[in-house]
């Protein structure tokens, strides 16, 4: 940058130190600095300054000298005078400002700014700009380090500006805009070796991309899950940055060793920590004691840091916490906090950092899921973002995991589920997605883990599944001999008094003795009504504890038929399919087995009708049977049983001579071991199937909506770039587009003054007291040119921003804004056309005069009304945290079963 001595003599002159004989200081002052001799400058300068106090060529050899010699507190005194004398000059400010930073000075960050706002020193502005956003990074602030970069013009020639695309980079990744950091990472290509700080962009962006890739947040990932050759070019680029000690490069390496376990890779930063003599360092010894696996060793290497107020220390540890899942760190550095916060004073070390707030909540988090408060973690990490956000993901898995146990042990055996939190988390995120269908069916699922084990008997038609049925209960409940065309789904449940109820589609059910059930149906038939389901009540104990499904024929030939079938799979917590033995697992049989098994309902077969076969046939049959169910990969609770229904059910009603031919006692006692006794375990399976369904759905719909959501910032942010480059070239343009914008409105002042034409014969006194008169004026005047000028102005705000216009209306090249100006930017116009009025001695004559001033001042006036909408706040949607308390709880029941589970 040039000297300001330079640029001030050219400026100012030097008329008053000619004057008082000070031209050999000035000279001697600037000979001495061009030698680099600045405290000889020094003294020359504070002599001009002793005798002409006010001197702002004194002021800038002071200043200039100050600098060269790094006296900065001189540079700030003198260039805060100077600033005074000449506070238009950006140059000036940014200097001020750049000194203020180095000793800390509270007027730093209002110096920059004041260096924004120097139009005419574009290059001043513009590096002042870059400061702010680079002040805005390191205070966590990326928002507003953003909007100082979109006040940067685009350069003038087609080369990208890098500084600006470095700054872009750090802010999307500080954002976890992937997109975003991309498209700014091929603005800077690969780094040169002196290219530290986009080294380590770049290094962060391999980590998060490989993160996003591997199915984690962008942010916080752990190096450990990251394929080693990002890991390894990560690296690559961090080291390069930590050899040009660019500030946050050495916690960047640290927490890649960390995680590391390659005994190569430690060993090559080990060589390049000790090269730099830092080996001792906490944040270091910290982090290859992580690499080696001595955790306790890290902290008390990062606590030691800690207590004397390293600063590096504590940001390692935050890193080191995040990358290592050490929830120890975090109540190291809460500690150091709270003994500061004891102490009245800000905890030691220059502005050592506090923990985040996102690794506060996530802390909290932890204690609550500890404590078994599962839910309120959950909402607890609904807020935590940027290097959090992985590790609030795993928490969250861990959850749902606890939530819902992986299954394991011998078939059957699993822990249950915590089905109070997991249906309330479900009706949750079905309440959040407007998916009132499922929230039903979560209900459904809280009603069905109090009601009894459900069994569907089901098989083809004639299989005698309603015999069986009989046999089972012990009575003559279910109707026989009904045609497959009348069949239905028949509900038998425990009631105190038998009968049965038909719910007729579309007509008004049916309540009768179980004696009439058979002719009601066979009545219904005749009549085409259709039957949706027939409840059978009856008060056998039993039934307490099994509620019966027994279906229609999956051979029937009404698809309704079969289609209820198929539902009572859904309903049922166990199958048990009947085949008729002497024709056995026919194709018919194995596809529908073969669909009962991959929705992972349990099924037991038995084969019915085995009195009509003699034992060798029978052994022959049975045989057949399980080796169809080996080669369809088909598995039944106990192997294959071989019976006979109408026997059983003779014998059950009082004939002992076919129960004991039946095959009834293994069945009875397979019913009573593998189904009754395992009751709960079959309903806890069922139970994870249907609210498993259900999670995954609700998992797709939160993605999608997350997605839609996703798309909608997309085009908001680009909408607000659009806007603040157009706002940024109305005001770098303005005086060039006032005068175009003038003679555009040619029209419109000849409208307005024909107009005004009546008031041109009133005396001029009444013109200039008449209050009516001056309305008139306005209200003309704003009904004339308030349209004209807005369109005119926004129609140069979208030729200025076009190249952001495209990339908004996207690929289709279709003008989503159209014309109009916002109605916001059109009533900052008006406004300026109203204070016209109201302070101009004439107004009638404004149609006769060009109003450039006024123009340009609307110009100003439409661009700030573009800025605040660029910056209007757009709460972040609740979807993305919906969206991961989806996911985490699909895996959990989607969490692979251990070998020997059933």
């Amino acid at each position: 940058m040039a000297r300001l001595v330079e640029a001030l003599n050219r400026f100012f002159g030097r008329v008053e130190i000619l004057a008082l004989g000070l031209e050999n200081e000035r000279s001697a002052a600037e000979a001495a600095l061009a030698k680099g001799m600045p405290l000889e400058a020094r003294e020359h300068a504070r002599t001009i300054l002793s005798v002409l106090p006010d001197s702002a060529v004194g002021l800038a050899l002071w200043a200039d000298a100050a600098e060269d010699a790094w006296l900065d507190q001189e540079v700030v005194a003198s260039l805060t005078d100077l600033a005074k004398r000449v506070p238009w000059r950006a140059d000036v400010w940014l200097r001020l400002g750049r000194a203020g930073q180095r000793i800390g000075w509270d007027g730093a960050r209002d110096a920059l700014e004041r260096a924004t706002s120097a139009p005419e020193e574009r290059d001043a502005a513009r590096l002042a700009l870059l400061d702010l956003s680079d002040l805005d990074l390191a205070a966590g602030d990326p928002a507003r380090a953003q909007r100082w970069l979109d006040r940067i013009p685009a350069p003038l020639t087609t080369v990208p500006d890098r500084d600006v695309a470095l700054r872009r980079a750090e802010c999307a990744l500080a954002y976890g805009d992937l997109d975003g950091a991309r498209a700014a990472a091929e603005i800077l290509g690969e780094p040169t070796a002196i290219e530290g700080r986009a080294a380590l962009v770049l290094a962060r962006l391999a980590l998060a991309e490989a993160s996003a890739a591997a199915g984690f947040p962008a942010a916080g990932s752990s190096a450990a899950a990251l394929p080693p050759a990002v890991v390894g070019r990560a690296l690559d680029l961090g080291l390069r940055a930590l050899v040009l000690d660019v500030p946050g490069a050495a916690e960047l390496c640290a927490a890649l060793v960390a995680a590391s376990r390659d005994v190569l890779v430690v060993d090559r930063v080990r060589r390049v920590v000790r090269a730099a003599g830092a080996l001792d360092e906490p944040t270091w010894a910290a982090a290859f004691a992580f690499a080696e696996g001595r955790r306790d060793d890290a902290r008390q290497a990062l606590a030691r840091g800690l207590s004397a107020g390293d600063r590096a220390a504590a940001a390692a540890l935050l890193r080191m916490a995040v990358e290592t899942r050490d929830l120890g760190a975090l109540d190291a550095l809460v500690a150091r906090d709270k003994d500061a916060k004891d102490d009245d004073k800000e905890p030691r070390g220059a502005a050592a950092p506090p923990l985040p707030p996102d690794l506060v909540r996530l802390r909290d988090a932890a204690a609550m899921a500890s404590a078994g408060q599962g839910s309120g973690a959950l909402d607890a990490l609904d807020a935590v973002t940027g290097e959090g956000a992985a590790w609030a993901d795993d928490m969250r898995r861990a959850i749902a995991q606890a939530w819902v146990p992986p299954a394991g042990g011998p078939a059957g055996a699993r822990a249950a589920a915590a089905w109070g939190d997991v249906l309330r988390e479900l009706a949750r995120t079905a309440k959040l997605l407007d998916r009132l269908d499922l929230l039903a069916a979560i209900e459904a699922l809280a009603v069905e883990r109090e009601r009894p084990l459900r069994a569907a008997v089901v098989g083809e038609f004639n299989a005698g599944k309603s015999t069986f049925l009989n046999a089972l209960l012990g009575e003559d409940v279910a109707p026989t001999g009904v045609l497959p065309t009348t069949a239905t789904l028949h509900w038998v449940a425990w009631a105190p008094d038998p009968f049965a109820r038909v719910v007729v589609r579309g007509g008004q059910d049916r309540v009768v003795p179980h004696a009439a059930l058979k002719d009601t149906l066979r009545a219904l038939a005749a009549a085409g009504d259709k039957v949706a389901r027939v409840f059978i009540y009856a008060p056998i104990e039993r039934l307490k504890r099994v509620e019966i499904l027994d279906t229609p024929g999956f051979n029937a030939p009404d698809p309704d038929h079969i289609a209820e079938a198929r539902r009572a799979f859904d309903e049922a917590h166990v199958a048990i399919w009947l085949l008729d033995a002497p024709q056995a697992m026919k194709e018919s049989e194995r596809r529908v087995l073969s669909e009962i098994s991959a929705l992972g309902v349990p099924v037991q077969i038995l084969a019915n009708k085995a009195d009509r076969l003699k034992p060798d046939a029978l052994e022959t049959v049975l045989a057949h049977v399980r080796d169809s169910l080996a080669a369809s990969a088909i598995t039944s609770l106990t192997p294959p049983i071989a019976f006979s229904a109408r026997l059983s059910l003779k014998g059950r009603l009082g004939d002992e001579a076919a129960l004991a031919a039946s095959g009834w006692a293994e069945v009875e006692a397979l019913f009573a071991e593998q189904i009754v006794d395992a009751s709960d375990a079959l309903r806890e399976r069922a139970l994870r199937r249907k609210a498993g369904r259900i999670a995954a759905e609700l998992a797709q719909a939160a993605s999608a909506r997350a997605a839609e959501d996703r798309e909608a910032g997309r085009r908001a942010r680009a909408e607000a770039d659009r806007l603040r480059a157009s706002a940024a070239y109305l005001r770098r343009e303005r005086r060039a587009l006032a005068a175009a914008i003038d003679k555009a409105l040619e029209p419109a002042r000849r409208e307005l003054a024909s107009d005004l034409r009546p008031i041109a014969a009133l005396p001029e006194e009444r013109k200039r007291t008449d209050a009516s008169v001056r309305a008139y004026v306005q209200e003309r005047l704003v009904a004339r040119l308030s349209w004209p000028l807005s369109a005119e102005i926004a129609r140069a705000a979208r030729a200025g921003a076009e190249p952001a216009a495209r990339a908004t209306r996207g690929a289709s090249g279709a003008d989503e804004g159209g014309a109009a100006p916002s109605p916001r930017a059109a009533a900052h116009v008006r406004a300026v056309l109203m204070g016209m009025v109201a302070v101009h001695d004439a107004p009638d004559e404004l149609a006769a005069r060009p109003i450039e001033g006024v123009v340009e001042a609307a110009i100003d006036a439409f661009a700030m009304a573009l800025s605040a909408e660029a910056e209007a706040p757009v709460p972040p949607p609740a979807s993305a945290a919906v969206e991961l308390r989806a996911q985490a709880l699909r895996a959990a029941f989607e969490a692979p079963v251990t070998p020997a589970s059933a």
